[in-house]
């Protein structure tokens, strides 16, 4: 995956405000967005609520006991507590919101809302709705045991749902914002695990079987006859050439193929669309019960409930902008100037705010916010005409209804569209990472058991040609491949499970071992001392790597490996006085410039002058200069040999 466009990198145009578009990467900017949106509703509420109560002539001892369920609802939250605490402060909540009834009676403008989002915030769903539902019915059953007037009795039912459902709804989505973003690399370890899992059942069932096989023949060879023993030798090297073929197929395959999708596309999720519908079909309900209650003529229903039902399909259906434009001219001109015609038409501009939060969440800035502005100037307007004027407090309170209905939509609208993002984003963080970690593994695969094959092919046609001149020697040379054999399964467990450690000074004996018994003459020195375990095992890697090369592609006849150490870098060079080059860098990353690459080294290959061939590699040998990602994609786990 290319690192410019990875999941690491992954941006979205998040509109804050009412319709501020800012770029922001998705490592930091959801949760902070999404809390604030939440605080930004509350205080809407609240302001709502107090200018309410204001215009109602609510002295200060009943704003100050309107205003006490607050601050347990804050808590409620802000925090992740357990059910205990959220019942206890639940109870402080329904407290404090029953005590002005016994201080300043009924006439304080009461809306017990916060109750409702309190017991939708603290209890489990099975129980949350229905006590929602006993508080909308108890609120309607005393104001209509009060005696209050049918508009308002009908109102605070409506209004207390949808209060409620804001809270709520928000509170809900910006927690599952903040789980995904914090959880969003979970996905990806995961599936890394399963498919670590998978390659390992894989390779076991095919190198290792391989393995196994070659194994058991050349143990068989050693205590057989002289004739079995060379069909016994004969049949382990040619499994062990086949294997390394094996080795070769499928090591290309990881680093061919990508992984694909494990999880379904996601969608926005269900419960924004379920909550704004509800609160859509909420705001339709008020116009019709405002006919009944207010203009007493039902006649307006025929006009009414068509052209609301249509503004709800257009609501909750996919945002165009020929959708908004069509939303507008239904509900703009009924309202005003209509009401110059009729005043009972004026009961629409209760979907203005919807009209504008839909206007913030469909077109881009600055059109709407032009869109915005208008609704709410319009508002102020329908205030003063057709007469009569209303009071400033009534203004005010006009104005900010369709800012926290037009908040809610274009919130939720935004945080679904940041739930999608986040979902997307641990798909592709998952999918990298399985990508990444098939990619290492087909490294690891060629570089750690490609030396180790090929030296059991060598070596067995070693032991062959020795079996009748020096069967003492040809012994030797088959318990010398059991213990590499041995070896080669230990480090066929160490590729899947995520960390491969190679002993530098054992490589070095063991590509000694190999080249000599190639009939190469071989110097070796090893002037510096103890390594770091990154830095052994990424010049071991190079070292097998290189001696591969030497043996497969060159007729040398000596081979002088040398390992020296300067100014904080351990040096390893490979001279051959053959005429063979090197394997360069093949599609997919492997042979000796891909290996220097990955381990963050240097690396220089080419003809000595005077003859032979030289490879030289060079490292730090302090941790803290090592690492690198050549892929772009940090490692999942372990020190892995592909990534250093």
């Amino acid at each position: 995956m290319d690192r410019a466009s990875g999941p690491a990198e992954t941006h979205a145009k998040i509109l804050l405000g009412f319709g501020g578009c800012v770029e922001s990467s998705v490592e930091d900017l959801p949760p902070r967005v999404a809390r604030a949106m939440l605080w930004t509703a509350l205080a809407l509420l609240f302001c709502i609520r107090a200018f309410d109560a204001a215009r109602g002539g609510m002295g200060a001892e009943a704003l100050f006991l309107a205003a006490a369920p607050y601050p347990p609802l804050v808590a409620l939250l802000a925090g992740r507590f357990r059910l205990g605490v959220r019942l206890g402060l639940l109870v402080a909540l329904v407290a404090l919101a029953l005590m002005p009834f016994a201080v300043v009676g009924m006439e304080w403008g009461w809306l017990p809302w916060t109750v409702g989002a309190g017991v939708l915030v603290a209890l489990p769903a099975r129980a949350s709705w229905p006590l929602l539902g006993a508080v909308v019915a108890a609120t309607a059953a005393t104001g209509l045991l009060a005696g209050e007037p049918i508009n308002v009795w009908a109102w605070r039912p409506l209004a207390l749902a949808t209060d409620a459902l804001i809270v709520f709804s928000l509170h809900t989505v910006s927690g599952l914002v903040a789980d995904l973003h914090a959880t969003r690399d979970e996905l990806a370890r995961i599936e890394t695990s399963r498919e670590r899992l998978r390659l390992d059942a894989e390779l076991r069932r095919t190198v290792g079987t391989g393995l196994r096989s070659i194994t058991e023949g050349l143990t068989a060879a050693a205590e057989a006859p002289p004739e079995d023993a060379r069909v016994r030798i004969q049949e382990a090297a040619e499994t062990a050439r086949r294997t390394l073929a094996e080795v070769r197929s499928m090591a290309g395959a990881y680093r061919a193929t990508g992984s694909q999708d494990m999880r379904p596309p996601v969608g926005s999720p269900r419960f924004v669309r379920v909550v704004l519908a509800a609160v859509v079909l909420i705001q339709a309900v008020r116009p019709v019960t405002n006919v009944f209650t207010v203009a007493g003529d039902p006649r307006w229903l025929y006009l009414l409930v068509p052209l609301l039902a249509v503004a709800v399909a257009l609501l909750l259906s996919r945002p165009s902008r020929g959708r908004l434009i069509a939303l507008g001219l239904l509900l703009v001109p009924v309202a005003w100037p209509g009401s110059y015609a009729a005043g009972t038409l004026l009961v629409v501009s209760c979907m203005w705010g919807l009209f504008a939060g839909a206007a913030l969440a469909w077109v881009r800035p600055p059109g709407s916010w032009a869109i915005a502005a208008a609704v709410l100037a319009l508002q102020v307007v329908v205030c003063i005409t057709p007469p009569p004027v209303a009071s400033p407090a009534d203004m005010v309170t006009s104005v900010l209804s369709p800012i926290i209905l037009a908040w809610l939509f274009y919130g939720l609208s935004r945080l679904g569209d940041l739930v999608v993002l986040l979902g997307r984003a641990r798909q592709e963080l998952a999918v990298a990472a399985v990508a990444a970690e098939r990619l290492r593994i087909g490294r690891d695969l060629h570089d750690v058991l490609g030396f180790s094959l090929s030296a059991v092919a060598l070596r067995g046609e070693l032991a062959l040609r020795l079996l009748d001149r020096d069967p003492a020697r040809a012994a030797a040379e088959l318990a010398t491949l059991v213990r590499v054999l041995g070896r080669a399964h230990a480090e066929l467990g160490s590729i899947t499970g995520g960390r491969v450690r190679l002993e530098l000074r054992h490589e070095i004996d063991a590509a000694v071992e190999a080249l000599q018994a190639a009939g190469i003459t071989v110097r070796a020195e090893v002037e510096i001392g103890t390594l770091p375990d990154e830095t052994g095992t990424a010049l071991a890697a190079v070292l097998r790597e290189g001696v591969t090369n030497v043996l497969r592609h060159s007729r040398a006849r000596t081979c002088s490996i040398t390992v020296t150490g300067s100014d904080g870098a351990a040096c390893l060079r490979i001279v051959n006085d053959g005429a063979g080059e090197p394997r360069t860098s093949v599609a997919g990353g492997v042979g000796l410039e891909s290996l220097a690459a990955r381990t963050g080294g240097r690396l220089s290959a080419g003809p000595r002058r005077g003859g032979g061939f030289e490879v030289v590699a060079e490292f730090r040998s302090d941790p803290a200069g090592l690492g690198g990602d050549a892929d772009g994609v940090d490692p999942v786990a372990g020190t892995e040999l592909a990534d250093r």
